[in-house]
């Protein structure tokens, strides 16, 4: 018996040490791995044995690996598209603001006639009116992908809210030789959501229209149903080829040339933002030489 005993446990000791051999290469072979990954190689994986006492650990730290890799992608895509922002708000920021000073140099050496005079001073608020525009939209862009804007959501009339704002719109429309139909329900529709968002969602959309569209009527239709407070906003300008559609909300995003002003890309993006902050949606649809019509949609009750 003493034989069996012995032979018991010189296969226990040969057991622990090939045991603990195979975990030293085994934690060797993790470290190499790490280090690597430390380096920033984060396409490294760390491997195990399923029935290892180690696999539950290795799991773990590849899934942590996975993760950072996820995350490190999202910033250097944040970068490059902050990077393209900057670039594309240089530009646009400083080529109006070169006219603009130009115009302003010619009237202030007095070598243009009274004509000439009334004309470039016309141009020059014109642009100056423009750059205004442009940097209150690149704040609310910068304030909106920082999580600064301050939402008020109180429960209000949509349809009353709708008639005010349309009609210190009725100025600027009937200005730029626009006809208009509204059709707004004299019953009264509640909605819980953030009025400035909305009014800002509106006067995006509609100076969109104003500036690109190139349309001579313009329909808004605000009704309800069991489920939706629906706004559609129609016109009949040049419309959106097929090819810029699916793009129009993105950030930066400018459609062809032939549109009646240049485009600063953070409108419609602002507009989707805000559409779906205060819980509503927005689609588009379009066809070429044949209008445009913007849906909003807000659930019927919702908190």
């Amino acid at each position: 018996m003493l034989w069996l005993v012995v032979a018991i446990l010189c296969a226990i000791v040969i057991f622990q040490y090939v045991h603990i051999s195979h975990s030293k290469r085994k934690i060797k072979e993790i470290s190499n791995v790490l280090d690597d990954i430390r380096g920033g190689n984060l396409d490294r994986k760390l491997l195990a044995d399923e029935n290892s006492i180690i696999s539950e650990l290795v799991y773990k730290i590849n899934d942590i690996v996975s993760h950072d890799k996820e995350n490190l992608l999202k910033i250097v895509q944040s970068e490059k598209a902050y990077k393209k922002l900057v670039t594309s708000l240089s530009h646009d920021i400083r080529t109006p603001l070169a006219s603009l000073i130009g115009y302003l140099e010619v009237l202030e050496n007095d070598v243009v006639t009274v004509a000439e005079h009334d004309k470039f001073l016309k141009i020059a608020k014109k642009k100056a009116f423009n750059l205004s525009d442009y940097i209150q939209t690149l704040f609310e862009w910068i304030k909106l992908e920082s999580g600064e804007w301050i939402y008020n959501f109180e429960e209000k009339n949509i349809c009353e809210l709708t008639r005010v704002f349309l009609a210190e719109w009725i100025v600027r429309l009937e200005r730029n030789n626009i006809q208009y139909k509204f059709h707004i329900p004299e019953t009264p529709i509640n909605l819980l959501f953030d009025k400035n968002a909305f009014e800002r969602i509106m006067n995006n959309l509609l100076a969109n229209i104003l500036k690109h569209s190139q349309a001579d009527f313009l329909e808004i239709t605000l009704s309800q149903t069991n489920e939706y407070i629906q706004l559609i906003i129609y016109d009949n300008g040049i419309g959106i080829s097929s090819e810029d559609l699916p793009f129009i909300f993105e950030r930066l995003y400018k459609c062809d040339n032939s549109r009646a002003e240049p485009s600063n890309g953070l409108g419609l993006a602002i507009v989707k933002e805000l559409v779906l902050l205060i819980n509503g949606t927005i689609s588009v649809s379009s066809v070429e030489n044949n209008g445009t019509t913007f849906v909003l949609a807000f659930p019927n009750k919702h908190e």
